[in-house]
């Protein structure tokens, strides 16, 4: 299977979950089965959940979710990657995530660099470098 890498951010008036074919979602769960998280988690419920204060400053922070594969050990694994960000929407409670399919977690700086390949313009306009920091 190849790879994914969705985008959950500000644009078109809104914050959304993003594919690379174009299609802007507010229904993650719908739009791609299997997917761990609902848009409230996107939408800064990650980052509340793990008291990340809001104060934008390039900061990755990383989780993994995923259903049970039937039959098997395994998990159909996401990996999230989100931050705090002003670069597109100004106000308080801004956030942008990439949300990355078809990596283990012990390959997750992997996943990351693919996805910031994957959404390059994303990358480009943040206020500050995104740096993944190390998972606690």
């Amino acid at each position: 299977m190849s790879p994914v890498a969705l985008y959950f951010g500000y644009g078109n008036g809104g914050h959304f979950l993003r594919s690379k074919n174009g299609r802007d979602s507010l229904t993650s769960q719908e739009d791609h089965p299997g997917f761990p998280w609902t848009i409230g988690n996107l939408d800064t419920g990650l980052l509340e959940n793990g008291k990340v204060p809001d104060d934008p400053d390039g900061r990755v922070f990383s989780t993994c979710g995923g259903a049970p594969i039937e039959g098997t050990p395994l998990r159909d694994l996401w990996i999230a990657f989100y931050w705090w960000d002003r670069s597109d929407d100004a106000r308080p409670g801004s956030n942008s995530g990439f949300y990355v399919h078809g990596f283990e977690w012990a390959d997750r700086e992997s996943a990351f660099r693919f996805a910031c390949a994957e959404w390059p313009d994303v990358v480009k306009r943040q206020l500050f470098p995104l740096r993944l920091v190390e998972h606690k």
